[in-house]
């Protein structure tokens, strides 16, 4: 004959023998195998439950400015500073345009400083001496823009970051507008979501949030709602929220998607238990508690009123009371009155 095991749910029949009023010591009674919740006065974060999409809070994709053959560009991977060289263009036409313009200006302003003597002694009409001056300023002019396109021809990190995308190769021909790589900043990241438009006078900035990371083998990341946006988007009929970290460590990359827990209110000393601990019938909810009856212990049905609830929880507003020991395993196989042997007794933690 096979073994039946006895589980920590199953309902055992045993033959238990109670004192009734007349003495008789036959009567048989239900025994079920249950496990118990002390309840306790907590406080409790009611939060909404959405999914965020990473990405890096600095990320670009550098163009070229000037037109220039690539003489140099650095590795995909390599960490750069800001500031650092990136992009070397050939640059030899763009220095004798510098040089020409360098000349032009210098001309420009000794003919000018040769004709003050004569506008003082009026050999010059004022009229001709403004022109000359506007020679001058439009060869300043043509000198700040060689300038400028000498010093674009070396493209620089505008932030610290690591290459991660190179368009373009040493020795290919890029024009202006041309993206040449793309620059991405790690450290910081922020995530987006779309939070239900129920909640849009619930949530604001500073709300707190857990991020979790264990879809990718990490922990959970304590942070807060940087913005929540007041506009209802109409194809989801839900409101931004932006939460922006630290990512020192490298955890979080662009285009993840990750489960975020925003607090909607804070419930201070209330009661709390598992969802799965409540029994629904015809009349509403229930639960059993455990209670001491002589030398025995016994279901006791509670009808419950409830109130919030988040992930697991559910807060009691009516119908516990704080050292009550809930039965939080087995309740579907207990009736009011049934005997029950507690196999384990759960602590809060179980839920976390």
């Amino acid at each position: 004959m096979k073994m039946v095991p006895v589980l920590a749910l199953a309902a055992s029949m045993t033959a238990c023998e109670q004192e009734n009023g007349n003495g008789n010591n036959n009567a048989m009674a239900r025994e079920v195998v249950v496990e118990t919740l002390g309840a306790e006065l907590r406080s409790f974060n009611e939060v909404v439950r959405v999914t965020g999409t990473v990405e890096a809070l600095e990320d670009a994709v550098i163009s070229a400015e000037v037109s220039g053959r690539v003489n140099s560009i650095a590795d995909r991977g390599a960490r750069v500073r800001r500031d650092q060289e990136l992009v070397r263009l050939d640059d030899r036409m763009v220095r004798s345009s510098v040089e020409m313009a360098r000349a032009n200006y210098e001309l420009a302003e000794d003919a000018l400083r040769r004709q003050e003597p004569l506008l003082r002694d009026s050999i010059i009409s004022q009229l001709q001496f403004n022109q000359i001056r506007t020679q001058r300023d439009q060869a300043r002019s043509q000198l700040e823009q060689a300038e400028k396109q000498l010093g674009d021809s070396r493209i620089s990190a505008p932030f610290d970051g690591r290459i991660e995308e190179r368009m373009v190769s040493a020795g290919e021909l890029v024009n202006p507008g041309i993206p040449v790589l793309r620059l991405v900043n790690l450290d910081r990241v922020r995530i987006n979501a779309g939070v239900p438009e129920r909640y849009i006078n619930d949530i604001s900035e500073g709300a707190p949030v857990t991020v979790s990371l264990r879809s990718y083998g990490g922990g959970e990341i304590s942070s807060e709602v940087r913005y929540a946006g007041s506009l209802i988007v109409p194809e989801t009929r839900t409101f931004p929220i932006e939460v922006v970290m630290d990512n020192t460590a490298g955890l979080l990359k662009p285009e993840m998607v990750v489960n975020l827990s925003v607090t909607r209110k804070v419930w201070e000393d209330v009661l709390i238990v598992p969802r799965t601990a409540l029994v629904r019938d015809e009349d509403g909810l229930q639960l059993f508690v455990v209670r001491q009856d002589g030398d025995f212990k016994k279901a006791e049905a509670r009808r419950v009123v409830t109130g919030a609830s988040s992930g697991a929880m559910v807060i009691i507003e009516e119908g516990l009371v704080p050292g009550d020991e809930v039965v939080v395993t087995g309740q579907t196989n207990v009736s009011d009155g049934d005997l029950v042997r507690i196999q384990h007794r759960r602590d809060y933690d179980r839920y976390r």
